[in-house]
């Protein structure tokens, strides 16, 4: 049984864990995301010196954020990680292991997570789109992560949804979601409640449910919009804002009142995997990596 080691490098947790070639995930454990890149190399390095100690492992998978060129390892930008902006992860990694590490973006590897083990494995052709702070997504064709020629595919927050152009980043995503609930509430940010809360409360406040339907209202022309482009056979949609099955029902509300929905309309579904996804992703990819060497 191989076992691998997956990683999902985000902005403020680093978590890893030892997964095998099925995609069984044995342990994990995080730690908190470092602030300069001497101690981004220090920790990571620790972590897999101390799985090797413990584990027979053949490969290292890194879901990292940012747009990264998986073939040079080159990361243009790494999100919040700025201090590792333009940096080349294949020579930062080869010069803290011997094993062979393969690394991709983490929306990306959320979504080969889902086609491994979740609910993109039915599907050969899907989108996901993940709806947090900001809103990315990876695209799946034919199996296969469709990158785009400048590995930027699946910017999703960038569609502009709003009544006045504003992109799905800013009126669409979770963070988006709070400020339209925190204006209709008129409640300063630490009083607001919390995600599900909000959509409990929507049933008996009509100015929280004219919040939350127009911010589904642009969630939609953003979902409506990838579909028509990519003409998957699912949309898969992640981050914890996903498991309201409220959503669903806006979306679909709001979807059949746009042109040739009838044609294009295809399943829309919560992921499977939750914050599980980069990492198997992750693993898939060096799995691959490591078969195309034999």
């Amino acid at each position: 049984m191989g076992l691998f080691i997956g990683f999902d490098v985000g902005g403020t947790h680093i978590k890893h864990g030892v997964i095998d070639d099925q995609g069984n995930e044995l342990v994990s454990e995080e730690y908190d995301t470092p602030d300069d890149a001497h101690s981004f190399k220090e920790l990571w390095q620790k972590v897999v010196e101390s799985w090797q100690k413990s584990h027979d492992i053949q490969a290292i998978g890194v879901s990292f954020p940012g747009h990264i060129n998986t073939h040079t390892g080159q990361a243009a930008k790494a999100g919040a990680l700025s201090y590792l902006d333009d940096v080349n992860l294949y020579e930062l990694f080869g010069g803290l292991t011997d094993l062979p590490v393969i690394a991709e973006n983490d929306a990306n590897c959320a979504a080969l997570g889902e086609r491994w083990r979740g609910a993109g494995r039915r599907y050969e052709s899907f989108v996901c789109m993940t709806i947090g702070t900001g809103i990315g997504g990876g695209i799946v064709t034919e199996g296969d992560l469709y990158r785009g020629a400048h590995y930027r595919a699946g910017e999703f927050g960038v569609i502009p949804v709003g009544n006045n152009g504003e992109c799905m980043h800013e009126v669409a995503s979770a963070r988006g979601l709070m400020e339209a609930c925190r204006k209709a509430l008129a409640l300063s940010e630490d009083d607001m409640p919390d995600g599900e809360a909000l959509f409990t409360r929507m049933d008996s406040d009509v100015h929280l449910r004219e919040a939350i339907n127009e911010w589904a209202l642009f969630l939609s022309r953003g979902v409506y919009s990838v579909i028509s482009m990519f003409d998957p056979q699912a949309v898969l949609i992640g981050g914890g804002i996903s498991e309201q099955d409220k959503i669903y029902t806006l979306m679909d509300k709001h979807l059949k009142t746009f042109e040739e929905w009838d044609a294009l309309r295809v399943p829309i579904m919560p992921c499977e995997l939750g914050n599980q996804a980069g990492r198997l992703g992750a693993v898939w990819l060096a799995r691959q990596k490591l078969a195309s060497r034999a």
